[in-house]
């Protein structure tokens, strides 16, 4: 199951450039604006997440994007897509209104048709779904 296995990027991926992975992939770096990451898998970005990721390439929205700081021009997740319209951050619904000090990394995922951008906490965690 392309969410079970991963494979690794080290580097900031830069505008134009455009990583594509049949499962997971986990990137050792940034996102900058105009790059993109296309996953079948979840995305994991040990960085800063400031340009596109489409995870659950396949149509799975189950799949999930973790970013250490979480600031994308577009998420699409499955077939759900959050955008920016500003150059900020996508209109997402936050669950957790309130404001956060200093960068915290953030779980992006689908629930009931919409994208939620939440923080990585153990309830988070405990919550993620991986397809067996």
């Amino acid at each position: 199951n392309s969410t079970l296995e991963g494979q690794f990027y080290k580097g900031t991926l830069r505008s134009g450039q455009v990583l594509e992975a049949e499962s997971s992939i986990i990137v050792l770096g940034d996102v900058n604006p105009g790059g993109r990451i296309i996953a079948k898998g979840n995305v994991i970005v040990l960085g800063s997440l400031r340009g596109n990721v489409f995870a659950g390439a396949n149509g799975n929205e189950d799949a999930f994007v973790v970013a250490l700081e979480m600031n994308p021009m577009q998420i699409k997740i499955g077939d759900v897509i959050a955008r920016s319209s500003d150059g900020t951050a996508p209109k997402v619904k936050n669950k957790n209104k309130n404001k956060n000090k200093g960068v915290e990394p953030k779980i992006s995922f689908v629930e009931d048709g919409n994208i939620y951008i939440e923080n990585l906490d153990q309830d988070i965690l405990e919550d993620i779904r991986i397809n067996n």
